[in-house]
């Protein structure tokens, strides 16, 4: 477990932005074609890799994207996506961070602000939240819609001061409950942005069970304090924490989202590079220069990664502040975001409502999940609170008859695809998440284990939990306000 006995800044991190917004596509045609071209591109990786063809980063497993749309007054918005019950992922990161006593402001759509006033008032009334000015709304500008937009246009809303660190968190991190690490973060305060990405091994360490596979494109070499080092694969954060000198940095991942291409990447790459080459990170620079080439090339050799150190001296180069670059989280639900359909259904959705569904009544259910979560009642009540939304707002208007299409036409076009490059395997890339009667059926993805999951849930990650608020109380009753 990570320490939690220590804040990096004193008082700890009281002020957090949650994005809820991300890149529109003109049409759900253009859409698709996108969504089509990465599992079939996913699948050719695999059946290459299988074959002894390529020594690049493995791909695990073909995921299937979920890409925003916005026709016939429908915006087709992951955040959303019901993930219990009516309960859209966007409910969770914010009762999660709320319910820890910081101010959160959420950058979204003016759907998710509807979603926002209702917690909000929920909140308020349930003492959950001091006051409407804990839970703040800043609505989205479709015609600017970047990543770092969105991140600062959240962060500006906060009550920060100047000095004050902020956490950035995905609108689509569903179980991450456990928030208390990113509010005590102890290397914020010397180093103006932290980067503590997810690595498998921490997470899952040899001989515990991996609850659910996933992708990892990097090898990160950190230290093993033995003096040596240890190789972890590493995918990017979905949690940041950052002073105002970092948000300035982060403008320059906007380059990065706009790539389209690998040749467009190792342009940004080499011109970070060279900058660093000229200064007194030109060692580090040149180790990642090597790693980037051979990885470019699909020469790495097992356990062959970049050096966290070369890494954080990197980072710092291109974004042009004090960047710590770390693997030390230890927490599975910050590395699985709701990109894709398998992991909001598949994972989420089948979890927690195979949880609730198994009560004899929906309370009884939301009973049944105080075992593995600890805010059910508080989800329960929301739930009551937004079930008026649901005749208001387009998408969920038209759900599930709008999810059944989605799905259906994923398979079909998937299908299609797949076949004509000799990858498909007679099954449905997709289950049927949804019967037609509109309920929910549960269809966890190869390398799923929900069981697993539940039990650690209930026997490892709760406990945490009550730990780590304790902890956090604790150093701030006793930090200087």
């Amino acid at each position: 477990m990570q320490s939690q006995t220590t804040l990096g800044f004193p008082g700890g991190v009281r002020h957090v932005a949650i994005s809820a917004s991300h890149e529109l596509f003109p049409s759900r045609e253009a859409a698709l074609a996108c969504v089509v071209e990465k599992h079939v591109v996913a699948h050719r990786r695999m059946r290459d890799q299988r074959k002894g063809l390529t020594l690049r980063a493995p791909v695990r497993l073909a995921a299937t994207r979920i890409e925003r749309t916005l026709e016939g007054g429908v915006d087709d918005l992951k955040f959303l996506y019901p993930v219990l019950d009516n309960l859209p992922v966007i409910a969770f990161p914010i009762l999660h961070f709320a319910a820890s006593g910081a101010q959160v402001s959420v950058y979204g759509s003016a759907e998710v602000g509807r979603v926002v006033e209702v917690m909000r008032d929920y909140l308020v009334g349930a003492r959950v939240i001091a006051g409407p000015e804990r839970l703040l709304f800043a609505p989205e500008d479709r015609e600017r819609i970047s990543y770092f937009h969105s991140v600062r246009s959240a962060a500006e809303a906060l009550g920060a001061r100047e000095a004050e660190p902020l956490v950035w968190c995905a609108g689509d991190i569903v179980l991450a409950y456990d928030v208390f690490p990113w509010l005590m973060e102890p290397d914020v305060g010397a180093h103006a942005l932290v980067l503590n990405v997810g690595a498998k091994q921490r997470v899952f360490p040899d001989g515990t069970p991996e609850l659910f596979s996933g992708n990892y494109y990097e090898t990160l070499l950190a230290p093993d304090g033995r003096g040596g080092t240890c190789a972890f694969d590493v995918k990017d954060p979905n949690l940041l924490v950052f002073t105002r000198e970092g948000l300035g940095g982060l403008s320059r991942l906007d380059e990065l989202r706009s790539a389209k291409d690998s040749s467009v990447y190792m342009d940004v790459f080499l011109r970070t590079a060279w900058r660093a080459l000229a200064g007194s990170r030109a060692r580090a620079c040149l180790g990642t220069l090597r790693y980037g080439l051979k990885r470019r090339r699909g020469t790495l050799r097992p356990g062959e990664g970049l050096r966290q150190d070369d890494a954080s001296d990197f980072a710092s180069a291109f974004f042009g502040v004090r960047v710590r670059l770390k693997a030390d989280t230890v927490d599975p639900f910050a590395l699985k975001d709701c990109d894709n359909y398998e992991d909001l259904f598949g994972f989420y959705r089948g979890l927690l409502q195979g949880i609730v569904d198994e009560g004899s009544s929906r309370e009884e259910g939301y009973r049944r999940l105080e075992a593995f979560y600890p805010h059910a009642r508080h989800l329960l009540a929301l739930s009551e609170r937004l079930r008026p939304l649901w005749s208001e707002l387009p998408l969920w208007r038209h759900w599930p008859e709008l999810i059944r299409d989605r799905l259906a036409t994923c398979n079909r076009r998937l299908t299609e695809a797949l076949q004509a490059e000799a990858l498909h395997d007679g099954a449905p890339p997709l289950p049927e998440y949804f019967a037609p009667d509109g309920s929910f059926q549960q269809a966890p993805a190869p390398g799923d284990d929900l069981p697993g999951t539940r039990a650690f849930l209930r026997d490892v990650y709760l406990p945490r939990f009550h730990q780590g608020r304790a902890a956090h109380a604790a150093a701030l009753t006793g930090a200087q306000p």
